[in-house]
């Protein structure tokens, strides 16, 4: 449907060619030749354009416009003026008016500026409609139907029912810990509030609490001058996503603490308690039981996240999921690609079901999307399954062990260190639980060799 213009005007020959000359460019008009007809007019029949003189009865341009553009479905509005000047012209754009033409109006002038106008009002209403739908979609489901995904999906339902309580989920990485995270916020009652994820092993203690916390204008060098107000303050009353808990450093541990007992927290350089609103879901796939025993995550820390807890098995446990991911990521990634597959081969089913899976769903992700870049469509062949070996591994077949460069420990020491965190794509955290040393152990060694420098 064409464009509804509202011609205002007190003189109804200027509103009889305003008429004449939108319609002739397609639009549809109606007219009124008072300020207060103006708004009777607006509140019945919400035109999409105003053309409003300045000079009217019963309310000048001036003094309607701030009532015109409130709404948050306000018209746009044009102002009209035979007596334009800089002055007038700044107050009606302080007012939120969208631009303003000088009388006489030209056939050429009025259809260029509606038409520059409507296009961006319509560009910015299918803009906010998108918003509003990608806003509303969920995460991709939890896939699985095997016994162990039935126990998480029973947890998930239980815990969404208890949206205050502080939730920790635990597993290998790999799992899909976030995913089981987001369903636990997006079946509860804080769903249309917002999901908020931070890694805690991918910032510096510093950083991270003032990410996590927010902070203060003048906080410390380098920070946002206006301050930042944190993504717990961000997440209001949703969900606050921590990953990787188990390497957050000591000061941070007991902040996390008094977070969960007094649900109170400062900002960096703050001096007052901010309350905090949202939930917290924790995860990790260190075991903090053990951590705790050996002193390098707190008990009491531990106990306080533990409230409620969903372990996430890993997929080498669930064998009977790995061909529907395998299907569903294959769909997905056909959608993705513009490809239409028609499936696994059974020789290529039969290499998925029979690799262990060190790397989880994600890793089973990433087989399939090498395998859908490489195939035009149809069915994916066996040999089109890449399967990778662990870092780290003696090869079962020959019985061969790693070469080494020599036979002095501190050599033979960098070479496994360097060698398992290139295998593992420069992961630190899954590098020191391969290797079996904490992450700051391996950070120092590696500064050791030069490869850091923060």
């Amino acid at each position: 449907m064409a464009a509804l213009v509202l011609i205002a005007d007190d003189e109804s020959g200027v509103r009889f060619g305003l008429v004449a000359l939108c319609q002739q460019a397609g639009y549809r008009t109606i007219e009124a030749g008072s300020g207060r007809e103006v708004l009777e007019q607006v509140a019945t029949h919400q035109p999409d354009l105003v053309l409003l003189d300045l000079n009217m009865p019963e309310g000048s341009g001036l003094d309607i416009l701030p009532q015109l553009v409130e709404p948050a479905d306000a018209p746009s509005v044009v102002i009209l003026t035979g007596y334009a000047d800089v002055r007038t012209a700044v107050q009606a754009m302080r007012l939120g008016a969208d631009n303003l033409i000088e009388k006489p109006v030209s056939s050429e002038d009025l259809r260029e500026v509606i038409d520059r106008i409507l296009v961006g009002r319509c560009i910015k209403d299918e803009r906010d409609l998108l918003r509003r739908e990608v806003s509303e979609l969920r995460p991709s489901e939890v896939i699985g139907h095997s016994p162990a995904m039935g126990r998480v999906f029973e947890h998930v339902e239980r815990l969404a029912k208890a949206p205050s309580t502080t939730v920790l989920i635990t597993g290998e990485s790999g799992v899909g810990k976030e995913l089981i995270a987001r369903a636990v916020h997006d079946r509860s009652d804080r769903a249309e509030q917002p999901f908020v994820a931070i890694n805690c092993a991918a910032l510096a203690e510093n950083l991270l609490e003032a990410e996590l916390f927010g902070y203060e204008p003048g906080a410390f060098t380098g920070g946002n001058p206006k301050g930042h107000k944190g993504l717990i303050a961000s997440a209001g009353h949703g969900t606050v996503f921590l990953d990787e808990i188990g390497e957050l450093a000591a000061p941070l541990q007991a902040k996390l603490l008094r977070l969960l007992q007094e649900r109170t927290y400062r900002r960096v350089g703050g001096n007052s308690d901010q309350i905090m609103h949202a939930r917290i879901v924790a995860a990790t796939n260190r075991d903090l039981v053990t951590m705790a025993d050996e002193g390098t995550f707190r008990e009491d820390l531990y106990y306080r996240l533990n409230v409620l807890s969903i372990v996430v098995p890993p997929l080498r446990e669930r064998p009977e999921d790995i061909a529907l991911l395998a299907v569903h990521f294959l769909a997905s990634f056909g959608e993705d690609l513009g490809r239409t597959f028609s499936g696994f081969s059974e020789g290529a089913m039969d290499r998925l079901r029979g690799y262990n899976w060190p790397g989880n769903v994600r890793e089973l992700r990433n087989t399939v999307e090498r395998a859908a870049l490489f195939a035009t469509g149809g069915m994916i062949p066996a040999e089109q399954i890449e399967l990778e070996s662990r870092p780290n591994q003696a090869d079962p077949a020959h019985g061969t062990l790693l070469p080494m460069p020599s036979n002095k420990l501190k050599d033979m020491e960098r070479f496994l260190i360097e060698k398992v965190v290139n295998d593992c794509a420069g992961n630190r955290s899954l590098a020191a639980r391969e290797l079996g040393i904490n992450r700051t152990t391996l950070y120092n060694k590696l500064r050791e060799y030069g490869e850091v420098t923060e």
